[in-house]
């Protein structure tokens, strides 16, 4: 084989691995999401409706479409968050690198099927692992709405269960409180993070004294951003909130936020495009 095939035929391999080398991949943005259905004062009172699949679509699309890591966690609030699962799910960008190319410029003839073979072997892997990647972000996102859709049924069933054994009497049912530390938690203490607060944040547990105070660091980390879902504006008005330093966000419903969230994952991208046509070097 002689130099100039050898150039050739490299030039295919490192079109695939620079590619993967220009930058390091994006620091994922965590997304938590606090679903209340624990009473029917919840619609009447605040307008807040548990979590359905069409609220996702714009943030999954989103998610699916972009290049930064999404780390998406939903739990439903009941009596006790202290053993509550915790349903997830995970964007990550593709890790194949971009599609390979020929080389540029002409070939010499009796190079060129030397060239072309492994042109279209490093094609025919590229393909066979985008479309094994592409299948994998379907299943699991049927998977995390399965598991949410769920969990909001079987949760309803068992507060139904008590309430035919109480007779209808009511009873506490809304560790909200819990559910803040559970999330503060997964969320961390860095990076860009979102808690999403479908609830009316009246805590009420079945198992402790309701909270009277607002939240210390440890239980929300002032850096965690918070967007309230309701219709009433009255959630985040609690005491729980009050003189918090987080950033705050308003939606009047889980679709509007996750078209919120949707568009700051945008405004992410954007961002990291500006700032590799920036740092990039100028191509001879």
């Amino acid at each position: 084989m002689t130099t100039q095939s050898l150039t050739l035929l490299t030039a295919i391999f490192l079109s695939v691995v620079v590619a993967n080398a220009i930058e390091a991949a994006p620091e994922p943005v965590r997304v938590f999401i606090i679903d209340d259905q624990t009473g029917e004062e919840l619609r009447t009172t605040h307008g807040i409706q548990p979590l359905q699949v069409d609220d996702l679509l714009n943030l999954l699309n989103e998610a699916i479409m972009g290049t930064t890591p999404v780390y998406l966690f939903h739990q439903i609030v009941d009596e006790d968050a202290t053993d509550n699962a915790v349903s997830h799910l995970v964007y990550s960008p593709f890790t194949g690198g971009t599609k390979p190319t020929m080389p540029e410029g002409q070939i010499p003839l009796h190079q060129y099927a030397m060239v072309k073979k492994s042109f279209d072997k490093l094609r025919a892997k590229w393909q066979y692992e985008i479309r094994g990647y592409q299948r994998g972000l379907v299943a699991n996102t049927e998977s995390f709405i399965q598991r949410v859709v769920w969990m909001q049924a079987e949760t309803a069933q068992r507060f139904d269960d008590v309430l035919e054994a109480r007779n209808g009497r009511d009873f506490n049912r809304s560790d909200i409180v819990g559910s803040l530390v559970a999330a503060n938690k997964i969320l961390g203490t860095s990076g860009r993070r979102i808690l999403v607060l479908n609830t009316d944040a009246a805590d009420l547990p079945g198992s402790r004294k309701p909270q009277k105070s607002p939240l210390i660091a440890n239980q929300l980390d002032p850096g965690i951003e918070l967007i309230f879902v309701n219709m009433s504006r009255l959630p985040e008005q609690s005491i729980l909130f009050t003189g918090l330093s987080n950033p705050v966000t308003h939606a009047d419903s889980m679709k509007e936020a996750m078209t919120l969230i949707a568009a700051k994952l945008n405004q992410r991208e954007m961002q990291n495009i500006t700032l590799n046509q920036t740092t990039s070097p100028t191509q001879p």
